[in-house]
């Protein structure tokens, strides 16, 4: 690096009062401004430390060759290759305009008597109000044994002069520098009155206005959330809530937390029709299962309607089975549980009773009406088109509620009829007599 570029980068940094580059063998090659040391080896124990060291470091004070009071920042320089240079060094005059002057202050004590200075691990002032203690070793036994332990913390000071401080300190880790403010103890006792007069007159006015806009917002807070309380209590007891619950949109976490409830709800009864509809419907024809058949029949008996009871059972289902395998099997079933669906009517019922057997409840139908609707069934079904090479045919068995008390009579009927048209040659309706 030549003299020109040390320049530019001390009047670029601006930090340093002076910046050196010395090589690997303690001479000095240049400095900015010119030191008259340029070929000279500089023997410092700090230069000589930073160059052995060969890593950034910054030095305790110390008086350099020219004399000065200074604090010196170095800086290892190499080649590409590996090749090792020397330093880079930038001094700061303690004892003369510095920067780190200037970033401290360079004022005496304030009026009130507060001030700070810096001492180094030696407990030598490296910054002070008055300059000329600057590079002296601190002259209070209380003020050295204060700082020597922690990094960070409070202090009283009871100096020579009688005077008692209460202090603040830490330690800037990279050089082991004590940064102290100390103030006199009276300010701290006069601020701490004087605060608590201050606190005492206006305090409670404050608090009450933060009391009330606590309850306020409080209030507003609570209010929607209340709301969405009582609107999943009703979901949890399964009562439909009067009206989906209106929170303000203000308030974003509890609009998102209607929003989550209001898909919970919406999912949960979505799942809760898909499971009523898997445990209420054949999952082959999708037709209402012997369960929901019992449950239709006792409902309709309870309100005393009239209606019929229509028993149906595929002939000879074993053999399509046998013929054409379960699948084809399974694929008329549905087949027929679509045609039996289409001819059902709106008022009345369709079910699976089990296997290839059918049941149909037949609403405010007497006797001929029902034998009618059956023999219709049978013919649509004779005449459908299955996905077996083959026609299907159908018996139907027939009775109509009179006098039953229970299902089970009903049900008994129909399926002693079914047995008779099963009897008397199949693919024929028999009415109960």
């Amino acid at each position: 690096m030549a003299q020109r570029d040390l320049e530019y980068f001390k009047k670029s940094n601006g930090f340093f009062n002076s910046v050196v580059i010395i090589n690997e063998k303690a001479v000095l090659s240049y400095s900015a401004p010119n030191l008259g040391l340029t070929g000279k080896k500089i023997a410092t124990p700090q230069i000589v430390q930073a160059l052995s060291a060969k890593i950034p470091s910054i030095s305790s004070p110390y008086v350099g060759p020219t004399g000065r009071y200074l604090v010196t920042v170095s800086q290892p320089l190499f080649a590409q290759d590996g090749t090792y240079y020397g330093i880079i060094a930038g001094s700061i005059y303690l004892k003369e305009e510095n920067r780190l002057g200037e970033i401290l202050g360079t004022q005496n004590r304030k009026d009130d008597g507060s001030y700070f200075y810096v001492i180094d691990e030696s407990s030598k002032y490296v910054y002070y109000p008055n300059e000329r203690l600057i590079g002296e070793t601190a002259s209070d036994s209380l003020e050295q044994q204060a700082f020597s332990a922690r990094e960070i913390g409070l202090a009283a000071i009871d100096q020579q002069d009688g005077d008692r401080y209460l202090a603040g300190y830490a330690t800037i880790p990279q050089t082991g520098w004590r940064v102290v403010f100390q103030t006199p103890y009276e300010n701290v006792l006069g601020f701490a009155e004087a605060s608590t007069l201050e606190t005492n007159m206006y305090m409670l006015p404050a608090v009450v206005i933060v009391i009330l806009i606590t309850l306020y917002v409080s209030h507003k807070l609570s209010l929607p959330l209340n709301i969405l309380a009582r609107y999943t209590e009703n979901m949890a007891n399964r009562r439909s809530p009067k009206e989906i619950p209106d929170v303000d949109a203000w308030n974003y976490e509890t609009k998102m937390l209607k929003e989550a409830i209001l898909l919970a709800d919406r999912k949960s009864r979505e799942a809760e029709a898909y499971l009523l509809r898997e445990a209420n419907h054949d999952p082959l024809t999708n037709l209402l299962n012997r369960r929901m058949l019992e449950r239709v029949t006792e409902e309709w008996m309870e309100q005393n309607k009239k209606f019929a009871v229509v028993f149906l059972d595929i002939d000879h289902f074993k053999s399509v089975n046998d013929t054409y395998g379960h699948q084809k099997g399974d694929e008329v079933l549905k087949e027929f549980g679509a045609v039996l669906s289409a001819q059902t009517g709106i008022d009345n019922r369709c079910f699976r009773y089990g296997g290839e057997e059918f049941v149909l409840l037949l609403h405010e139908t007497g006797e001929k009406e029902a034998l009618m609707a059956a023999e219709r069934i049978r013919s649509t079904v004779e005449r459908s088109l299955m996905p077996v090479p083959r026609t299907i045919t159908i018996s139907l068995g027939i009775a109509v509620r009179s006098i039953e008390s229970a299902p089970e009579v009903l049900f008994r009927k129909a399926d002693l009829a079914l047995y008779r048209a099963k009897e008397s040659g199949r693919n024929r309706s028999v009415l109960f007599d």
